[in-house]
């Protein structure tokens, strides 16, 4: 038995051939599901509502789906008005957004509409500061190289000149600076390699990114409760979040779209906690491709080392030295700072 589990913590602001489609298997179930171990969802509550209420914590939005369809689902804490936080918000889901953008692009090459080992430039041309040699695997496991876009101190100025401006992905990918390092000589993580593979998942199909999320993964899987601020209208209600650490610092996002549409396809996907524990198992039991990607997708290089437990990358997803066992154990993705989520697959018999 497996578990997913997803957690999206607020604390300030915020088997088919290669040639054929794998069409994504909805998640339904024929009969009922079993009841969660009301044990553990006692726990689960208690562990959720302690976090919520520690010093410097605001609110926690947290899902674990069993392979047996057993779901516990469940929020504790406030959102920034002093509302509860409840299970059906939308929280910045942050780079867990790259889980999805990486599987768009590997059912792509899965259908041989591009390849992994495609230089970027054969998509795009010639883009200023990005290595026209480096593959799309080498974006997808991060080695490639590249500069953040995000450390450059120039958006920062850009975000505050218009609050209400929606960043394209061509323009974030303006604010990328020369290489950090050479393509394939280590890892290091970045957002522009998965604003990148936006662009090339729209070059290659003639679709917009959101387009893609919708036709390929949350249509068919019938996951509908997530959405792309600036390009999609809101799936359903958006949590309001904290600019700073007062309670005064009420912010909505969605009235700040400078600052919520620099995510992009690298990290700018809004969704809770229950459809992200429901993305998890869907990505690595098949459903989203066949076999033969997903081997690819779990090929692990070692990590930089930057990131605290990382233990190496895959493409699309991280793993984590605290984490992993024989079988192994993966997080989707995890992104730290004003907004915190994980998405973690590990089996349950190693689950503490």
């Amino acid at each position: 038995m497996t578990i997913v589990a997803a957690l999206i913590a607020a604390s300030a602001f915020l088997g088919c051939s290669e040639s054929q489609r794998h069409t994504p298997t909805p998640i339904t179930q024929s009969a009922p599901p079993e009841a969660f171990p009301t044990d553990v969802a006692a726990a689960l509550e208690e562990a959720i509502n302690a976090w919520a209420a520690a010093p410097g914590h605001r609110g926690v939005s947290a899902a674990v789906v069993l392979d047996n369809g057993a779901e516990w689902v469940s929020a504790a804490g406030t959102e920034a008005t002093g509302s509860a936080l409840r299970p059906e918000h939308l929280i910045w889901i942050a780079s867990i957004t790259k889980t999805v953008t990486g599987a768009v692009v590997m059912g792509l090459a899965e259908e041989g509409v591009l390849g992994l080992d495609d230089p970027v430039s054969l998509w795009l041309g010639d883009v200023p500061n990005v290595d026209p040699q480096i593959t799309l695997r080498q974006l997808l496991n991060h080695t490639n190289g590249l500069a953040n876009y995000t450390a450059n101190p120039e958006l920062d100025r850009a975000i505050e000149r218009d609050p209400t401006h929606v960043f394209t992905a061509e323009e974030l990918i303006a604010f990328v600076g020369p290489k950090v390092f050479d393509r394939g000589e280590r890892t290091q993580y970045t957002n522009t390699a998965f604003v990148l593979l936006g662009m090339v998942a729209e070059k290659a199909t003639g679709r917009a990114i959101t387009e893609l999320y919708q036709e390929r993964l949350w249509a068919p899987l019938g996951l509908n409760e997530v959405f792309l601020p600036g390009f999609e209208t809101p799936a359903g209600p958006v949590a309001t979040a904290w600019a700073g650490d007062t309670a005064d610092g009420e912010v909505t996002p969605l009235e700040h779209m400078s600052q919520i549409t620099i995510g992009n396809s690298g990290f700018g996907l809004f969704s809770n906690a229950r459809t992200v524990a429901r993305w998890g198992p869907a990505l690595f039991t098949n459903q989203v491709f066949g076999q033969k990607m997903r081997e690819q997708m779990l090929q692990i290089v070692p990590a930089a080392g930057n990131i605290p437990g990382e233990s190496g990358a895959g493409l699309a997803i991280r793993t984590y030295g605290y984490l992993a066992g024989r079988s192994g154990a993966t997080a989707g993705a995890h992104h730290s700072g004003p907004v915190s989520c994980s998405s973690i697959r590990r089996p349950a018999s190693r689950w503490s």
